[in-house]
């Protein structure tokens, strides 16, 4: 029997995930959330980029499409902040339902984020399903992987990560959240206002550090501009 899928929230991250779990076999997505109002009534195939139906209509009732899908989990992209997305999350579980979600800072709750992990682990319990957050980003390459990797090691005396993208490639969300194209006075007050941020950090370093016993004084998030020194398209 496949597992019935919701899919809550069609950006560029998630849609490439309903493209990967319409083509994989055991799935099968049966409603299709986001609050884009020129998503709202369209086939999510058409949305997603895909030549096949998936005779789903996107709508920006969660509410309904639970009821009328009755999914057994909702795959849940649609913000990085775990403040913003509880409203959504409590929703889901209220009904029932597991999630899977790319909200960064579900993968690993730290500091206020703690509080609102355990509201949701309570929450889960009551519904007597899970919540699971998971991403390349964090979640993998800058703290699970590393993780691993110190697992043939003796001793480990430090840790250090390098992480370089080419942000030209990316998706426009990604570039606006890492301030590209702004002056540098733009990306100060960017910086001092929390719009541009590495989302997800401090929940890579304590994951790291807790997985190797290291107590931490503090995590220091020190952001600064690259400035291109020619025309970048």
């Amino acid at each position: 029997m496949a597992i019935r899928v919701l899919m809550y929230g069609l950006g560029p991250i998630g849609a490439a995930v309903a493209r990967q779990v319409a083509s994989r076999k055991g799935f099968q997505i049966v409603g299709a959330v986001d609050i884009d109002r020129a998503k709202i009534g369209l086939d999510l195939a058409q949305v997603i980029g895909l030549d096949k139906k998936l005779r789903v209509r996107i709508t920006n009732d969660a509410v309904g499409a639970i009821k009328s899908g009755k999914p057994d989990v909702a795959v849940l992209c649609t913000s990085s902040s775990l403040k913003n997305v509880m409203p959504q999350i409590e929703a889901v579980l209220k009904r029932k339902v597991a999630i899977v979600s790319t909200t960064e800072e579900l993968s690993y709750p730290v500091g206020k984020n703690r509080a609102l992990a355990k509201k949701i682990d309570a929450l889960a319990k009551k519904a007597k399903v899970a919540v699971v957050g998971t991403g390349v980003n964090p979640g993998f390459a800058m703290d699970a992987l590393p993780i691993t990797l110190t697992g043939i090691c003796e001793r480990v005396d430090s840790i250090r990560v390098d992480r370089i993208q080419d942000a030209r490639t990316r998706r426009l969300p990604f570039q606006q959240k890492i301030g590209s194209g702004l002056n540098t006075e733009q990306f100060a007050q960017k910086v001092k206002d929390g719009s541009v941020r590495h989302v997800g950090l401090a929940e890579s370093v304590t994951m790291i550090a807790e997985a190797m016993g290291w107590k931490l004084d503090k995590i220091t998030d020190e952001i600064h501009p690259k400035i291109a020194q020619q025309g970048v398209e």
